[in-house]
């Protein structure tokens, strides 16, 4: 396996490339903390529910689940425990952790773990353009204080699977974000959550990590709504050379597809889903804007800040101002036109372009180092 990691929210132009065997350990803690979301795990209730009898029983049942149907990735999340002295189940738990938490039983959710810490705030958004001349995806990832420089590029080949980059959460698979790999399929994600789970689902995850062995297009898709799912998800599926681009919602047997402004609401398929304010928020704020029609009008609605309490874009400004949701990790910016990615470290009205993402050399450089775009 042939792995480039790109630590936090720094890049060099000199990457540093490794070659490691399947029983290589990754040593997580040396260099930067380590990420695991485990401040959340062992600060909440998802551990000590575990440890019940009844929550051994449901996490039982998931690991059963990705151990039958993704071995390989339960096997990568071993050795991301040993490699940094987590204990496996806390790893297992952090990459289901929006289906496991939503697993609980009513008893336990009302009496020990209330909706506010049980339901994170979900936050990321997405436009999506396309025209004759333009087929463009833009993309906030967003997500909660602990993530911010904790996360890393990933540029990886996996004995004969496609080579792949993916911005990856310090201790999850990759890529709970956004990537692409050498077949041509690039994806970003949104978490979507119905009212009703089917414990002992497949985690969105380890869907998101299979993505990255998409061969075409058509299979992404089939990838992406496999039956057996715990949950849901959004996803904006490209293909890179056919310049073509998919937004997919999904819930266990069910799907639809379209292209539009997404947030962590699902907003085709007819069913029950929490209301979650932020997404509520972006939702109408968008309806305010005109819509976009270019990149730059697109990132200035990415980096609207008019909700005091929800906005769009979250950053220390925001949240000075009173933002109660997390933190816009990056913005980026699909090109399919260009083949290539540019993105943005800080609130991308102002353009400061951070990195550019070569979606067919899969590179991945510092913007002033590409003076081409």
């Amino acid at each position: 396996m042939t792995v480039f990691l790109c630590m936090g929210t720094k890049c060099s132009s000199s990457m540093e490339t490794r070659t490691l065997s399947s029983e290589d350990k990754w040593d997580c803690n040396s260099g930067t903390e380590f990420r695991t979301g485990c401040g959340l795990i062992r600060s909440s209730k998802l551990l000590p529910f575990a440890k019940t009898i009844l929550g051994r029983k449901v996490l039982d049942r998931y690991l059963l689940t990705h151990r039958a149907t993704f071995p390989q990735y339960v096997e990568e999340l071993e050795g991301i425990a040993e490699g940094s002295d987590v204990p496996f189940e806390t790893i297992f738990i952090e990459n289901i952790v929006e289906e496991f938490s939503n697993s609980f039983p009513p008893s336990f959710q009302n009496g020990n773990f209330p909706t506010e810490l049980r339901h994170l705030i979900l936050r990321c958004s997405d436009i999506v353009l396309t025209s004759s001349e333009m087929h463009v995806v833009a993309h906030n990832e967003d997500c909660g204080a602990v993530d911010v420089n904790r996360t890393a590029i990933v540029i990886a080949k996996i004995g004969d699977e496609a080579k792949f980059v993916a911005y990856t959460y310090l201790g999850d698979l990759p890529s709970g974000a956004f990537g692409f790999n050498e077949n041509g399929v690039a994806f970003t994600l949104n978490f979507v959550q119905p009212s009703e789970i089917f414990i002992g689902g497949l985690g969105r995850g380890f869907i998101s990590q299979d993505l990255l062995t998409a061969e075409n297009a058509d299979d992404a898709i089939a990838i992406i709504t496999r039956e057996g799912q715990a949950a849901g998800h959004n996803f904006q599926v490209m293909d890179v050379r056919a310049k073509r681009v998919w937004n997919i919602e999904f819930k266990d047997n069910a799907s639809a597809v379209s292209a539009f402004f997404h947030a962590n609401q699902y907003q085709r398929l007819r069913i029950a889903q929490p209301p979650y304010q932020s997404s509520l928020h972006r939702l109408r704020r968008y309806s305010e804007l005109t819509p976009p029609t270019n990149v730059d009008e697109a990132l200035t609605v990415l980096g609207d800040q008019e909700d005091r309490s929800w906005p769009v874009f979250h950053d220390s400004l925001s949240h000075s101002r009173g933002d109660l949701s997390g933190w816009t990790l990056t913005t980026i910016v699909f090109d399919l036109s260009k083949g290539k990615a540019v993105s943005f470290l800080e609130n991308p009205v102002h353009r400061p372009q951070h990195l550019v993402w070569d979606l067919f050399k899969l590179t991945v450089l510092p913007a002033e180092a590409n003076k081409t775009l």
